[in-house]
């Protein structure tokens, strides 16, 4: 494929040597215009065509950057006076890398997130060393945390925390104040750049704004990969299984302790005979009689031999003459109680029997109705 067919990635083939015949130009121009594109598309970035172009489009950042190395047009001892007009479009290339490199989800994620973050690293470096970004401005992780010290040690200690949360947020505010200027002197200068001809001035003005509107999203970005990475770290620990994390292994166990046994309908007979009538009525029921049960509740623990207060269960389906008789002796020992009580007590308990007298149970309850 001749360089001079290339309209767009799509038109890029790295499984053959045509790649060998394109020029620096024509790489940035197509890396140039996937930026734009990607930016403007309301198609999903996962899609498989927005993907495909990613690869592409990050291979030709590649290619280009080598070239500029290979070329050696960029050194960290200059000024960015010294840089020619055509020749400073190019410090953006590692800003794309990193850009193509975060939106791809082809690679592991921890891989790419790492990638995006080293590339806007060395895109600001590049910068600050040129003067386009302020030297006062921290731009790297390192800085960040230099500077965070340097402000702690030069505050009073009880206004440490205060001064370094100014601080920041103070540099947020100035920082999105210089976008939204940078932002609309690109879309003016854009307009002149849309032009078949453009001026010199038009086009250096341009990549420099553009570089700064880059750099002010590059340390918006490194930020979101170290949170995404400290983030894809806490998952990767905790989908880890062994005994360096007991608290996934404490709840599993207490999820799988937690299941209590279904409880399974039986027939409770009073004596043998019964169980084999029942048992013969309902074979898929378990049948068992009254003394069965209680064994079976003494060896479950969760029944006392010895029963204090109460009728058992037993006590009634043994003999139920016996437990009426029981129950009737201690209502009468109840009525003597209530004798040698005191008066007011006694006249509250009288009280309420002749209302009991007069009214049916739930009679209040039921609104009258029968």
């Amino acid at each position: 494929m001749a360089a001079a067919c290339l309209k767009t990635i799509d038109d890029l083939d790295f499984d053959s040597d045509a790649e060998n015949d394109f020029t620096l130009p024509e790489y940035f121009d197509l890396v140039f215009k996937l930026y734009h594109l990607l930016e403007t598309t309301n198609e999903s970035t996962s899609s498989d065509n927005i993907q495909s172009k990613l690869k592409k489009g990050t291979l030709a950042c590649e290619k280009a950057i080598k070239m500029v190395n290979v070329l050696e047009l960029f050194s960290r001892n200059e000024d960015i006076d010294e840089v020619s007009t055509d020749e400073v479009k190019y410090m953006l290339l590692s800003a794309f890398l990193a850009y193509f490199s975060g939106l791809n989800t082809y690679t592991p994620r921890n891989f790419a997130v790492n990638k995006s973050k080293l590339c806007y690293t060395d895109f600001l470096k590049l910068l600050k060393s040129y003067g386009v970004v302020e030297s006062g401005v921290s731009l790297s992780e390192e800085e960040d945390e230099e500077e965070s010290e340097k402000t702690v040690r030069q505050a009073p200690p009880r206004h440490q925390d205060v001064s370094a949360m100014a601080a920041q947020r103070n540099n947020k505010i100035q920082r999105f104040r210089e976008k939204k200027v940078i932002e609309k002197k690109l879309a003016d200068l854009k307009v002149y750049m849309d032009k078949d001809h453009v001026d010199d001035e038009i086009k250096r003005e341009f990549f420099i704004t553009f570089l700064k509107h880059f750099a002010n999203k590059a340390v918006d970005e490194i930020d979101s990969c170290n949170l995404e990475l400290e983030l894809l770290k806490h998952r990767e620990e905790l989908t880890k299984d062994g005994p360096g994390y007991p608290m996934l292994n404490r709840l599993s166990f207490t999820s799988q302790a937690s299941k209590s046994k279904p409880l399974r309908p039986f027939i409770l007979t009073k004596s043998q005979l019964q169980k084999q009538v029942f048992g013969a009525g309902y074979p898929s029921m378990p049948t068992m009689t009254v003394d069965e049960f209680y064994e079976q509740k003494l060896k479950e623990g969760t029944l006392s031999e010895s029963v204090q207060n109460g009728h058992s269960l037993q006590d009634w389906a043994l003999n139920p003459e016996k437990d009426a008789m029981e129950r009737e002796r201690e209502e009468a020992e109840k009525e003597n109680n209530l004798d040698h009580e005191d008066p007011e007590s006694l006249q509250r308990a009288r009280a309420m029997d002749d209302w009991k007298d007069d009214h049916r149970r739930g009679e209040g309850n039921r609104y009258n109705k029968g």
